[in-house]
């Protein structure tokens, strides 16, 4: 025997719940009746009365009355006669509306009953709607399927909507976290690949770094070409390296307190060229946060050098420090060629690059420090032309 659907129990239980009360109220409106509804015979008292009549008039036979005693005596048989053939008719009249009146109630009580039902189905529908549509919501989310768009929203109490909105929100919370740990786990995974890596190539660099300081003491034109192309590829794998070694891993050292301020106003000094317009903005004397120091650095460092990479040799490299809440931010400005939207998300991600000979780890590794300090960065267009990188870290 199939069990009944949700909608169809709560609508039987509506249905019982609204009929009990209906019941009891026309069992109690018939008890109140019953002694109105009873069957009173009034043809008895009627005939009692006509024979108390003929007696009396029986009575009187042969008995001198004055004219004025016969005048009432007419009277009162006439008004008594008018009296009992209205008794008779309204005994009648009594009579159907008493047999009426269970018939009357009935059919009362199978109106309410009716509109109780339709009541019923309404608010069955209402509440178990959406209450179906949240439980295959959840089916959804756990399927890490798409949620229904709003306007594919079932109706329903208001308070659905807003239990509708929390399941939004919640699904969304689950994505981010899934797709955040499973991109951890990924640089976790490409980090230590890139670990292993770095000590196998620094093995033959070393060698091969030597080899060339030993021709280069004694020159020849036949071999200066070659040995400058060696060494500009070794130091090239020396760089891409140090880079793996880096991805992935902060240092072991306690972290400890950083002047964002004093930091970028000096990296701004040491890093963008003379030629290059600079500009330092901040409302703040100092702005400190607790994080490692080298890897800190060579974040930023990385972020400038890239934006003058992009700028012309007179561009405007522009540092903005700010404070928003409980975090601390940083835009770094520069007025090249902006980063195109859809690729906005990728130069984050390792092996990506537009340069020749880049590795494609520099603002993965960037992306990487910031998060490991509790921190995130993201790119967006500067007013004018270029690129700004925004960067929030704890405060």
């Amino acid at each position: 025997m199939s069990r009944l659907s949700y909608r169809g129990r709560l609508f039987l239980a509506l249905l019982t719940v609204s009929a009990i009360p209906v019941t009891l109220m026309v069992i109690a409106v018939m008890l109140a009746l019953s002694p109105l509804t009873g069957r009173l015979d009034p043809s008895v008292e009627l005939a009692r009365v006509e024979v108390t009549g003929t007696r009396l008039n029986e009575a009187l036979l042969g008995v001198g009355l004055s004219a004025e005693a016969s005048l009432a005596k007419r009277d009162h048989e006439m008004a008594l006669s008018e009296l009992i053939g209205r008794f008779r008719r309204a005994g009648s009249i009594s009579e159907s509306v008493r047999s009426s009146v269970p018939l009357l109630i009935a059919v009362v009580a199978v109106v309410l009953l009716f509109v109780i039902a339709i009541v019923g189905v309404t608010l069955s529908r209402q509440l178990a709607t959406p209450l179906d549509e949240l439980v295959e919501w959840t089916g959804r989310i756990a399927r890490r399927e798409p949620l229904p768009s709003e306007d594919e929203s079932e109706g329903g109490i208001p308070e659905f909507a807003v239990v509708r909105g929390a399941l939004r929100d919640l699904a969304t919370s689950l994505d981010q976290a899934r797709n955040a740990e499973l991109e951890a786990e990924r640089l976790r995974a490409f980090g230590e690949v890139a670990r292993r890596v770095a000590h196998e190539m620094k093995n033959p660099l070393t060698p091969i770094r030597l080899a060339v300081l030993q021709m280069r003491r004694a020159p020849s034109a036949d071999i200066s070409e070659p040995l400058e192309v060696i060494a500009a590829e070794s130091a090239r794998l020396e760089a891409m390296a140090r880079e793996f070694a880096e991805l992935g891993r902060l240092p072991e050292t306690v972290a400890s307190p950083v002047d964002l301020r004093e930091l970028l106003e000096e990296m701004l000094r040491a890093t963008v060229p003379e030629t290059m317009h600079r500009r330092f903005r901040s409302d703040h004397e100092a702005l400190i946060i607790e994080a490692h120091y080298d890897p800190i650095r060579r974040a930023f460092s990385n972020l400038l050098r890239n934006a003058v990479e992009a700028s012309t040799a007179e561009g405007m490299i522009e540092i903005r420090l700010d404070k928003d809440g409980e975090e601390i931010v940083v835009a770094i400005a520069d007025s090249g060629a902006g980063v195109p939207l859809e690729k906005r998300e990728l130069i984050f991600q390792p092996y990506f690059t537009d340069k020749g000979d880049g590795t494609g780890l520099g603002l993965a590794i960037v992306r990487q420090t910031f998060e490991q300090h509790g921190g995130s960065i993201a790119v967006t267009d500067t007013p004018g032309g270029g690129a700004t990188f925004i960067v929030r870290l704890p405060a």
